[in-house]
């Protein structure tokens, strides 16, 4: 594995001899979220993660951005590494990142898959409720955003699982409020990209938990009815960190598209 910088961002390239295959993470983690994967799918694919600014080793002076420059972030990895049609897999905010760069760009990917995410803007309420979270923060209140904010993140059963809490909470713990606000901002400023999913015409795979709260199945579904290629696959008992809650099933249905399309 090579750790390089491109710019600010810290990425980490595992070689390997297959198609191309990046991750992008969810918020407010790091790229240490994909491990499951990043094992799983190393030897069958070049796998590449990085953190996205702000965040994880993506350390940053000034903490101003957008979901335009998440977005052109991901593009310019995937030009500096030279990187040609793309299999991009993005969870939550990872897929905010990659819609937005395929409206950008969509002739870098080879494919797309969108996990518990969703293409809509955040509704007024929402961007109310990112500004009352980044005042909680800015009071001290840290852990108790983090702590009503994880509850929403996985499934009841891996909330209570404390071998899966230590991992959540140390991913998290490593980005500074200053990061976790400035990544909030951001994902206040992402433009609806629904409109511009029938222009897509790669393939695309829609994976949502089963009991995820924040960006629940028919969230999917709408992406799904929308992508002319796509297919929909729901992963049992998993929340919104369905990558992290049941990696095998998962890994599964991933490794199935990655197979039928490549």
């Amino acid at each position: 594995m090579k750790n390089l910088k491109i710019g600010k961002l810290s990425l980490n390239d595992f070689g390997g001899e297959g198609k191309n295959l990046i991750f992008v993470h969810a918020f407010p983690m790091s790229s240490k979220m994909w491990e499951p994967q990043v094992n799983y799918f190393k030897d069958k694919f070049r796998v590449i993660t990085y953190d996205v600014r702000g965040l994880g080793e993506s350390k940053v002076e000034e903490y101003q951005y957008t979901m335009e420059t998440y977005a052109e972030d991901l593009i310019s990895v995937i030009k500096e590494l030279k990187l040609e049609k793309v299999n991009a897999v993005g969870l939550s905010m990872g897929g905010y990142i990659i819609l937005r760069a395929i409206v950008k760009q969509p002739e870098l990917f080879a494919s797309i898959t969108l996990a518990d995410t969703r293409a809509e803007r955040d509704t007024d309420a929402g961007i109310i409720s990112r500004s009352a979270a980044i005042d909680m923060i800015k009071s001290g209140k840290r852990n108790e955003f983090l702590e009503q904010f994880t509850k929403n993140l996985v499934a009841p059963a891996n909330y209570e699982n404390p071998e899966f809490r230590r991992n959540l909470d140390k991913i998290i713990s490593e980005n500074s409020d200053e990061s976790i606000c400035a990544a909030m901002i951001a994902l206040a400023t992402r433009t609806s990209t629904l409109e511009h999913l029938p222009e897509f015409n790669k393939p695309a795979l829609v994976i949502a938990g089963e009991y995820d709260v924040l960006t629940p199945p028919p969230m999917a579904e709408v992406m799904k009815s929308v992508l002319p290629d796509s297919r929909l696959e729901i992963i049992p008992n998993s929340g919104h960190l369905s990558n992290m809650e049941e990696p095998e099933k998962f890994n599964e249905v991933l490794l199935k598209f990655l197979n039928e399309i490549n």
